[in-house]
């Protein structure tokens, strides 16, 4: 089997602790992503070292930005990242991961499962229904290759607390985005709070957008009927 090496050098220069335990949960986690795939399209990339840099070490990026948050809601969650490479380091942060296609979540659940993974649960349900039934209920939400920037803001920014945050993870065009937002991000109270570029070990840039939630907003958001992506609030 050909060792995570990249992702080894990654975790030790990061100085994570209990590094093979985390290696082996990661080795699981790749197998199972590849053996589910030939059945399910959860993911384009497949090759172990592109998985380590694209999918394990991409997803990480974000850990030192949740280190303050307790209960993490990651939403159109896919295959797991950024959640599930976060939740693997970070046992005592609590991740609920939401994705309204059922089998994606049936191979999280088996991840949950094969990687004992408790401090994870999943759920099968459509993003504007999950923020409406839990609003205002989450420290940090988490988000990678969702949508567009006004309309991950909506369907996220409703499930944060007050002070809590949204880490947006976004490509080089994210500039763009972000001019489209700001009508919605004053609807819903809320701020850019930092902008970090970041380096994958292959040099691509990657850069986590973090929005910070200032005030309650109405619980009017996120708009049903699928308005927060047909109909993004842009401006």
């Amino acid at each position: 089997m050909k060792e995570l090496y990249i992702l080894k050098k990654f975790l030790i220069e990061r100085g994570f602790e209990d590094v093979e335990d985390k290696l082996n949960k990661f080795d699981v986690y790749f197998d199972s992503l590849v053996e589910w795939n030939e059945k399910f399209n959860l993911t384009s990339i497949t090759d172990k070292e592109e998985v380590q840099i694209k999918h394990f070490i991409d997803s990480l990026l974000g850990n030192e930005f949740v280190q303050d948050s307790l209960n993490i809601c990651d939403i159109g969650c896919g295959a797991g990242f950024p959640s599930i490479p976060l939740a693997i380091v970070n046992p005592n942060i609590k991740f609920t991961l939401v994705d309204s296609v059922n089998k994606k979540i049936n191979f999280i659940n088996h991840i949950i499962d094969i990687l004992s993974l408790e401090n994870v649960t999943a759920l099968h349900a459509r993003v504007e229904d999950f923020a409406r039934q839990n609003f205002e209920k989450y420290d940090c939400c988490v988000a990678r290759a969702v949508a567009q920037m006004p309309t991950l803001a909506e369907y996220t920014l409703p499930l944060l607390r007050v002070d809590g945050k949204l880490i947006a993870y976004k490509g080089i065009n994210f500039e763009e985005e972000l001019k489209n937002s700001n009508k919605i991000f004053n609807a819903l109270n809320s701020k850019i709070d930092s902008i970090n570029e970041l380096n994958l070990p292959n040099n691509e840039k990657r850069y986590l957008i973090v929005v910070k939630k200032m005030r309650n907003c109405s619980s009017k958001y996120p708009r049903g009927g699928n308005k927060p992506r047909i109909q993004p609030i842009i401006g």
